[in-house]
C-alpha cells in the first residue's frame, strides 16, 4: 500500500503536468475525457474532451503523482484542490478504508466497478479532508 499525492486542476492539468515532468522527469501517462464512455449524466463537451480525467507521473524512485482537471464547470479552489490517494492490495481494503473513514464523511464517488478496471471510492473525512481508495482489479 503507498499514499499518493492527487491534485486537482481547472483545466490546466497537462500545463502544470509539463511542468512537473521537465522538472522531476519521469513517465507520463495520461487519459482524456473524451476517453471516457458516454454518459448522460455526465456529459462533456468537445472543448473539455482533451482535458485530463486522469494522468499519472511517475518519477524517482517509483514515486507517483496523479493529476487531474475538475470535471467540466466545477470549480476548484487553491487549498482544496488535493486528495489523499491510496492504492491498496485488495478489493476488501477498498471497501475496509472507505467504510473507516466515512462517518461524518461526504460520499463524492461511492465503491464501485469502474470502467477502467479498477475498484474506487472517493470521500470528503469529517475533519475536510479528501481521500481516493484505488485497487486495479486482474486482468
Amino acid at each position: 500500500m503507498r499514499a499518493i499525492p492527487y491534485l486537482t486542476f481547472d483545466g490546466t492539468a497537462e500545463e502544470a503536468l509539463n511542468l512537473y515532468r521537465s522538472v522531476l522527469g519521469g513517465e507520463l501517462s495520461i487519459m482524456r475525457f473524451g476517453e471516457m464512455p458516454p454518459d448522460e449524466t455526465m456529459p462533456i463537451s468537445d472543448a473539455w474532451k482533451n482535458k485530463v480525467m486522469h494522468a499519472a507521473l511517475i518519477f524517482g524512485d517509483d514515486q507517483m503523482l496523479y493529476v487531474s482537471d475538475i470535471f467540466e464547470g466545477g470549480t476548484v479552489q487553491r487549498g482544496d484542490n488535493m486528495t489523499v490517494h491510496i492504492d491498496v492490495d485488495t478489493e476488501e481494503e477498498v471497501q475496509r478504508f472507505f467504510d473507516g473513514l466515512s462517518e461524518g464523511a461526504t460520499i463524492t464517488m461511492p465503491v464501485e466497478r469502474q470502467f477502467w478496471g479498477a475498484v474506487y471510492g472517493s470521500l470528503i473525512d469529517r475533519f475536510g479532508i479528501s481521500w481516493g481508495f484505488h485497487f486495479d482489479l486482474p486482468q
